[in-house]
């Protein structure tokens, strides 16, 4: 381990659950947010981050299709797709799938994990 913290891309397009979510997880890791799809696939091309959080339903381009891109720029990244409904279609562009409501601990633990692998 080379001390690097995990930098984490949070795409999330309510204000407030984004701002809760990034002060949450900054505690334990490098975090770039984005309010939509495009802006967060921008974020994504600017800052190359280990993981991608992103809710499903984004304007613009959703979290499905975002993860599609992200995989095809960087492989190795990981997406966790966080959605309300039960089944998503475009979901196996996404390393993890979680439901709302989230469970702040479990995607801490998970974003750590998932960091690791896209390192190595």
């Amino acid at each position: 381990m080379d001390g690097e913290r995990i930098k984490v891309l949070l795409v999330e397009d309510d204000g407030d659950s984004r701002e809760l979510l990034a002060e949450l997880l900054e505690d334990d890791f490098d975090v770039t947010t984005a309010a939509d799809g495009v802006a967060g696939l921008r974020a994504f091309e600017e800052t190359h981050p280990d993981v991608v959080v992103t809710d499903e339903s984004l304007p613009g381009m959703n979290g499905t299709e975002l993860a599609q891109q992200v995989k095809e720029r960087e492989p190795n990244a990981r997406v966790v797709l966080v959605s309300g409904y039960a089944q998503v279609d475009g979901a196996g562009y996404c390393d993890v799938v979680m439901r709302k409501p989230i469970d702040v601990e479990g995607l801490s633990k998970m974003v750590c994990k998932l960091g690791e692998e896209a390192k190595h």
